[in-house]
């Protein structure tokens, strides 16, 4: 069984001194008492006594300085607090830290200081950079290869009325993948369906078919749930300008939610002016094509037709 074996302050120091993270003690009023050997090392620091009695904020860069004084102020509350930010090393080189800040507090519960302990994230936060501009020139090739492909769709298409339609159609479904490809062209990502959907359905709009988007709240998804949802979304309101109320006028009610499952939930309500006559229509795959996206992301979907409409309602994971 094991138990609690004593041990004394210069062994606790020479374990912490072994720590492959940087270890600081910061007395209150933010001045770095003592650094570890290997913090020393990772910082590129010859000479302790260059920053012993320094204030901790004055060995980040400007732009960070605010935020490591935020942290030992939150932390001076109890809370441990964690940031990442950029500081290079006393040598110039560019270094990320993921650094996490605890109160010290004496044995009569006095605060004595704060313990520091930041680790090298600069692997990982280079990586992530590098990915985050392949992914942004990516997204610039994607954007013009829709282009392309449009141009080509209706060159080929000309002349030929089947032919046209099928690019007409074609023309939709990839301006609707641009549509959502484009509300991630920042880093901040994931991205609203609450701007995203307006986007989507706007193509269509016609003064006689009303719009009810109130029921659309603020959910954050991934790109991947963005192209689903713009397809699904961009097949139905393309059904609906062919053959429903955009076209014949009417009402569309769109809801879009998280469920609190980690799901998000879409609803189409679509009552048009004149009566449905045909749920299937020769060469229709719209609502195939949605079944089959719905399908590869781990969702369900159910459509019912009414006599004015269908009403589908999809549901879509979210949280991985």
């Amino acid at each position: 069984m094991l138990q609690a074996a004593p041990i004394s302050t210069q062994a606790l120091a020479d374990v912490i001194n072994q720590s492959v993270d940087c270890v600081k003690l910061v007395n209150t009023a933010g001045d770095v008492l003592w650094m570890n050997a290997n913090g020393l090392c990772a910082m590129e620091i010859d000479d302790h006594t260059a920053i012993y009695g320094r204030r901790w904020s004055d060995l980040w860069p400007e732009e960070n300085r605010q935020t490591v004084n935020d942290a030992l102020a939150q932390a001076h509350s109890g809370e441990p607090v964690r940031f990442e930010a950029f500081c290079p090393t006393a040598k110039g080189s560019p270094r990320w830290w993921n650094v996490t800040v605890t109160a010290v507090t004496a044995p009569d519960g006095a605060d004595i200081g704060y313990l520091a302990i930041s680790r090298d994230v600069t692997e990982g936060e280079t990586q992530r950079r590098a990915l985050g501009i392949a992914a942004d020139e990516l997204r610039h090739r994607l954007k013009n290869t829709y282009a392309m492909v449009c141009g080509m769709l209706n060159t080929f298409a000309l002349g030929n009325p089947e032919h046209e339609a099928f690019a007409r159609a074609m023309n939709v479904r990839l301006m609707a993948l641009g549509t959502a490809q484009s509300f991630f062209m920042g880093p901040d990502m994931p991205r609203d369906v609450k701007a995203l959907l307006p986007a989507l359905i706007q193509p269509f709009a016609d003064a006689r078919c009303t719009l009810g988007l109130d029921g659309v709240e603020t959910v954050l998804v991934p790109r991947a749930v963005a192209d689903a949802v713009a397809l699904i979304i961009g097949e139905l309101a393309m059904n609906s300008a062919k053959h429903g109320a955009l076209h014949h006028g009417g009402a569309i009610e769109v809801m879009a939610r998280a469920d609190g499952a980690g799901n998000l939930r879409l609803a189409w309500h679509e009552t048009a002016t004149r009566e449905v006559t045909s749920r299937r229509r020769e060469g229709g795959q719209g609502l195939d094509l949605i079944a089959m996206m719905v399908e590869a992301h781990r969702g369900s979907i159910t459509t019912r037709w009414e006599s004015h409409g269908p009403v589908v309602e999809a549901q879509l994971p979210i949280m991985q």
